[in-house]
């Protein structure tokens, strides 16, 4: 037997059997002083005694199993409470909520913890590339197999490179309190596309790439946060130029705003290499590369990820569809903000 349930047990019941005896004692004196005389007291007392005892008895042998499962329920949470009363049931069903609630948690968490062990593990992979190579344009530096122009130039990429890498990770760790680096606001999605753009006339100039933005002359307002979207355009355009190739003929980037009701549709549409069928359903997830990321080593597979994490916490709906030989189309869906 359990010492500790059974010294709960007499703390929970030692209240109501004082309450108990204490009014049959009242009610025996009652009728003592009404009467006059004195009134046969035992055998009644003996009898309420034996009915209180059986009650007790009952009491204990729903109290204790139930009391030692729980006592024993700290270890192994699956084991069967099989309640008996009423505020017992009510017990095992809030302790299965919370169990339940506390469960979701853990396992969120430790998804989120290996989630993170695999980005940083991958990302640890991806700078080591740049770093390497910019050790072994040193190497054939120091061993007069480069010139000191070439090696520059072969460092000043990596470099860029890394920063890119470098500056995704901050965005991604800043995805984790997106709520406070939030704020929604109403956004001329022309001006805000013509920003990026301008931003990245030296990439498109480099690429022998030309964007044609088509979009109406009047503002065409979204309700969106300017530093995020503006991540999601540099990105998508950054994919636009770099998976355009380069060729004999000048490529195209065509970026085109259609207002709708109460939705505007932004599309980015290159000319480039497209994206294999197999492949679409995946390029959405975090570090896939795909067929593509084989052709182009700076293919790091965290771009689309970021721009669908980011846009979903917008409220806003990307889209990708794509023909080898053909070409890539994202659309993006924004709230319309008149």
């Amino acid at each position: 037997m359990n010492k500790r349930i059974l010294k709960n047990f007499i703390k929970d019941h030692i209240g109501f059997t004082v309450l108990f005896f204490g009014g049959s004692l009242l009610i025996t004196l009652f009728y003592n002083i009404s009467t006059g005389s004195a009134v046969e007291w035992f055998y009644p007392f003996l009898i309420t005694t034996f009915i209180f005892c059986v009650f007790l008895i009952l009491r204990w042998f729903r109290y204790y199993p139930f009391n030692l499962r729980l006592l024993k329920a700290s270890e192994d949470f699956c084991l069967d409470l099989s309640p008996s009363t009423c505020e017992q049931q009510e017990m095992s069903l809030i302790l299965e909520m919370t169990h339940q609630r506390y469960m979701e948690k853990i396992n969120g968490l430790q998804w989120e913890y290996k989630n993170n062990k695999r980005f940083i593990s991958q990302w640890i992979h991806n700078m080591k590339t740049p770093v390497s190579i910019i050790d072994l344009v040193l190497q054939k530096t120091h061993q007069k197999e480069m010139s000191s122009d070439n090696a520059l130039s072969d460092i000043k990429e990596e470099n860029v490179r890394l920063l890119g890498l470098l500056d995704k990770t901050l965005q991604l760790l800043r995805l984790e309190d997106f709520s406070g680096d939030y704020l929604p606001e109403k956004l001329d999605l022309g001006t805000e596309v013509k920003r990026v753009i301008n931003r990245r006339k030296n990439h498109f100039i480099h690429s022998g790439v030309f964007p044609r933005l088509e979009a109406p002359e009047e503002p065409v307002w979204v309700l969106s946060d300017a530093k995020w979207n503006e991540v999601i355009l540099d990105q998508l355009l950054s994919n636009a130029i770099k998976y355009s190739g380069k060729g004999e003929n000048p490529k195209k980037v065509y970026i085109t705003i259609e207002r709708h009701e109460d939705e505007v549709l932004l599309r980015i549409r290159d000319e480039g290499i497209g994206i294999p069928e197999y492949d679409l359903h995946r390029v959405f997830e975090a570090f896939f590369t795909g067929e593509n990321g084989r052709s182009y080593s700076s293919a790091t597979g965290i771009g689309l990820y970021l721009c669908r994490a980011i846009a979903e916490k917008l409220g806003h709906k990307i889209q990708l569809q794509s023909k080898v030989g053909q070409g890539t189309e994202v659309t993006i869906t924004y709230l319309s903000k008149v």
